[in-house]
């Protein structure tokens, strides 16, 4: 399975020739967290520019996932665990990256595609792709 940052889906909606580089990871199970739908999501209505087709356009995206895991307690636990020794080491990470990982790490996912390496590539238990 391969992990998807919310960075990734936004260059997605951007553009549409971007999505075509997502294609290169099709013989990849995609899989997301609920905690990037709600990055997203949150973009799209705060957004001075927001309009249904925009938010139907992001719901098609989400349903060619595999899988998008709910926030459950073990994914919870794990993403205190990454947060806690990132802050004890003196290197914070936003609660929703440690949350994301967290939820991608409790459901098996361990292959994350990003745009944010600064900040995941330091949770150990994730293997980070560029996108």
């Amino acid at each position: 399975m391969l992990g998807v940052d919310s960075s990734v889906l936004i260059d997605i909606l951007r553009n549409k020739a971007v999505a075509s580089k997502l294609q290169e990871y099709s013989a990849e199970d995609l899989c997301t967290s609920e905690i990037v739908a709600y990055e997203i999501l949150y973009g799209l209505y705060a957004s001075k520019y927001f309009n249904e087709q925009r938010l139907k356009e992001f719901e098609a995206v989400l349903d060619s996932f595999t899988h998008v895991f709910p926030l459950e307690r073990g994914a919870s636990v794990l993403a205190a665990q990454i947060a806690g020794r990132l802050s004890r080491l003196g290197q914070t990470i936003e609660h929703s990256d440690a949350l994301i990982a967290g939820t991608l790490l409790a459901n098996g996912c361990g292959k994350f595609i990003t745009k944010n390496i600064k900040d995941f590539e330091r949770i150990k238990e994730l293997e980070v792709v560029k996108f």
